[in-house]
């Protein structure tokens, strides 16, 4: 069956509202119902699904056609998928049910990319995952100043860093012979997550399959980091910038965590989503007091990561506009302990009772 052309399509769907303004509601329905079999079984899942959407309004009441209009679109949705595309992602078919599986193809872009082109530039917004259907994509790390491709993605591997929460790509991509990524954008991942309550759970587990780049790279002895990162743990406060540099009145605290010339991270209590994706993004002011004195910190948000995903924390890293002097941070960071030292007329004695509790003394 070949699906309706624009002008028919438009055609028929004008007949339907007039029929509902003449409240001939019956047949509107039947006309309806039709037409969507014409869409879905001719290949337009598209439009099948917006005029699926528009039977609610057209006759609500009317669920047994609904729910036939349902299986025959989602039919023709599982019909349509690319056998390679079943084939390469075979594994991740297993995690998900048939119906996410559908719905995440029809959420893909297909893109066909010739060897030795760049796919991903590092530092560019992390704002979707991409699934290897066929073909090797090198990934690449910089690390001090020298690229290194850390590893290669072939057909069933996929990579997205961070795409579950708000970040910049810390790799670059390139494609080592002729390529098909299917993408998957980040807001068609978030429409995903609002359909299926566990898929977020299923993909991000299934993901974290390949997820190796910080193993490959500490395996490999390879640093990304231009300067020494130091744990720290402070309180903090911090205000966006406007675009005019002006910093906001509202102040919010966070607890520092780690700090270096280049930037820092700190933890913040975030349930909502949508705010995690306003602060991608936005320059900070972070302030810390530190023994009566203040030091103050200017940086753009380059990634939100989840710390405990229970009590909605989250660790948020702020590269800083420019690189800050080393006596700058270290008040902040906490002394080295040394290790005590033992003369042998200092040592503890030692004996075979040694790490026993005397049974009459509360042990």
């Amino acid at each position: 069956m070949t699906a309706p052309s624009r002008e028919n399509l438009a055609a028929r769907e004008a007949e339907i509202k007039a029929l509902v303004e003449q409240d001939e509601r019956e047949e509107a329905r039947k006309l309806l119902f039709d037409l969507i079999v014409s869409c879905a079984q001719g290949g337009d899942l598209k439009n099948a699904n917006r005029l699926r959407d528009w039977f609610y309004e057209v006759d609500p009441m009317a669920l047994s056609d609904i729910i036939k209009a349902n299986e025959i679109i989602e039919e023709a949705m599982s019909d349509s998928i690319n056998e390679q595309f079943v084939q390469a992602w075979a594994g991740l078919k297993q995690v998900l049910s048939d119906e996410e599986f559908t719905s995440l193809y029809h959420s893909l872009e297909e893109h066909q990319v010739d060897e030795g082109k760049q796919i991903v530039k590092a530092g560019s917004k992390l704002d979707a995952i991409f699934f290897v259907t066929k073909g090797n994509v090198n990934v690449i790390c910089n690390c001090i100043d020298k690229n290194v491709t850390v590893k290669a993605l072939e057909s069933g591997t996929m990579i997205g860093e961070n795409c579950f929460e708000p970040s910049c790509w810390t790799v670059s991509l390139a494609s080592a012979s002729p390529v098909t990524l299917s993408i998957l954008r980040q807001e068609k991942l978030l429409e995903l997550y609002d359909r299926f309550p566990g898929f977020e759970a299923k993909l991000t587990g299934y993901y974290e399959k390949f997820n190796d780049i910080r193993r490959l790279l500490k395996d490999q002895g390879l640093h990304r980091r231009r300067f020494e990162r130091f744990s720290v743990d402070h309180k903090i406060t911090f205000q966006t910038i406007d675009k005019d540099g002006k910093a906001g009145e509202r102040t919010f605290r966070g607890e520092l965590d780690n700090i270096s010339r280049g930037g820092l991270s700190f933890f913040l209590r975030i349930v909502k989503r949508e705010n995690r994706r306003m602060l991608f993004g936005r320059r900070l002011l972070v302030t810390v007091q530190q023994e009566g004195k203040k030091l103050e910190f200017i940086g753009t948000v380059a990634a939100i990561t989840i710390h405990d995903f229970q009590d909605h924390d989250y660790s948020v890293h702020v590269a800083f506009d420019k690189q800050v002097p080393e006596d700058s941070i270290t008040p902040l960071v906490p002394p080295v302990q040394e290790e005590q030292q033992w003369t042998p007329e200092e040592m503890p004695e030692m004996n075979d009772n040694s790490g026993t509790r005397d049974k009459n003394n509360g042990g």
